[in-house]
């Protein structure tokens, strides 16, 4: 297939005419915002009201999209059960929520609904307990949802397919032979490879867990909180999937374990994120005893993710050296701390 670079100008004269499939003969103004890494976003105008322009960058799968967009419409049939709000897909006039770009790149963008807001910053334990309400209710409502599309995302334990350049094998290679200029890395890339060795081995225990739909990747950067520190929105539900249902808690647990704050302040964080989950969710004893293996498994997704970008000539060796300390330092605090964590997180 012959390539197709366009310039900036010729990608935002792109962007600029799309609105036009959801808003025929009518006007509208676009501007720019914040959006998150892996898409493009526009902010689009029309009679007052504000709608989010999504061109999806990362892959060209309709049936992602598709099965993405009718999550988020079941959602809204049950927004009663939310007390914030959640994307909607906007319909185009002919039926459908995803537009083809035809220039040749096979590009999908898509029109949701808007919330005013700005990304959270957890100042004290009080919008901790509210943020583990907020995922508490978002896995509650995911819990009654069925439709009829199969899930096209993997769940998290299936980590062979996170990258198609990094196999297990690419992987073991990487870390336990590092290319000449990751060398200096071969102590944390070594010890990173030891904590895949467990994870592979717990596998069958993973799969007998509890499954359900998960968002799979609630953090402040895909929330927002009014004027007020109010939660007003969860944003992003592009690897919505069947998991673990443990996996959502493992996940936002993952973002609030800093191995440079003290230890009791950062046990006391897990604990009131943990404090308003529980009043949606009550988990099984199982699940709470491989939640670190769970957290552990998080931080090396995400570590596979940037590896196939820094394969793939997106990220530079200094955004990979980064993401391998990261790794590093919470994988080895899990390891040291995760049973003193889990019983921080039960009824004193």
């Amino acid at each position: 297939m012959t390539s197709i670079i366009m310039s900036s100008k010729e990608k935002e004269e792109q962007l600029a005419a799309l609105p036009a499939h959801w808003f025929p003969g009518q006007v509208w103004t676009m501007r720019t915002g914040e959006g998150g890494m892996n898409n493009t976003t526009r902010f689009v105008d029309v009679d007052d009201i504000s709608y989010v322009l999504r061109l999806y960058e990362t892959h060209r799968d309709m049936d992602k999209i598709r099965y993405e967009h009718r999550i988020l419409l079941a959602l809204a049939d049950r927004k009663s059960q939310l007390s914030y709000r959640l994307p909607v897909p906007i319909e185009l006039p002919e039926g459908g929520t995803i537009v083809q770009l035809d220039e040749g790149t096979g590009k999908l963008a898509a029109l949701f609904t808007y919330t005013d807001g700005y990304n959270p910053t957890w100042a004290h334990p009080q919008q901790l307990v509210n943020f583990g309400k907020a995922v508490g209710q978002l896995s509650s409502a995911l819990a009654a949802i069925s439709v009829e599309l199969a899930p096209v995302y993997p769940p998290y334990y299936e980590i062979e397919h996170i990258h198609p350049r990094c196999s297990p094998e690419a992987v073991r290679t990487f870390c336990l032979q590092p290319p000449d200029i990751f060398v200096p890395q071969n102590k944390e890339l070594s010890y990173i490879y030891e904590r895949f060795a467990a994870f592979y081995q717990a596998i069958p225990a993973l799969r007998q867990l509890p499954h359900q739909l998960v968002h799979g990747d609630i953090n402040g950067s895909n929330m927002l909180v009014d004027e007020e520190g109010k939660i007003a929105a969860v944003l992003d539900f592009e690897f919505v999937t069947l998991d673990v249902r443990v996996m959502e808690l493992a996940v936002c647990l993952s973002d609030l374990i800093d191995p440079s704050l003290p230890g009791l302040e950062l046990k006391r964080n897990c604990a009131a994120f943990y404090e308003g989950y529980q009043s949606f969710i009550q988990l099984e004893e199982e699940e709470i005893r491989l939640l670190p293996l769970l957290i552990e498994l998080r931080r090396l997704d995400v570590f596979i993710h940037f590896l196939g970008r820094y394969v793939d000539g997106v990220d530079a060796q200094g955004v990979l050296i980064d993401i391998i300390q990261n790794t590093f330092g919470k994988t080895k605090w899990l390891q040291e701390n995760g049973s003193e964590l889990v019983r921080s997180l039960q009824p004193k």
